[in-house]
């Protein structure tokens, strides 16, 4: 849960409810649990996540919102990555 309390910066402008998000992310990450447990790969559930915002921004024309989700996603990653290696540019 930590990375969505540093993602909401992102989003503070629209009108998102915290608890809806921290409902939809408990109940994906219970069923990415037990995907894992019965076997699947973390890297081919990451993808399939990313596919799934890639498809939802596309159906829901929202591409604008997504790319700046992303974004800070990334940098977010990027950020934990850098000190996680002793802070040295890999």
């Amino acid at each position: 849960m930590k990375s969505y309390l540093e993602l909401k910066s992102v989003f503070k402008d629209r009108k998102i409810v915290e608890k809806n998000v921290i409902d939809v992310y408990d109940d994906i990450a219970d069923q990415l649990t037990i995907k894992l447990l019965k076997g699947l790969n973390v890297d081919e559930a990451q993808v399939a996540l990313v596919s799934n915002i890639m498809s939802m921004a596309s159906s829901f024309n929202n591409r604008k919102f997504v790319i700046d989700l992303l974004q800070g996603a990334l940098a977010e990653v990027e950020s934990e990555h850098f000190v996680e290696t002793g802070n040295r540019l890999s």
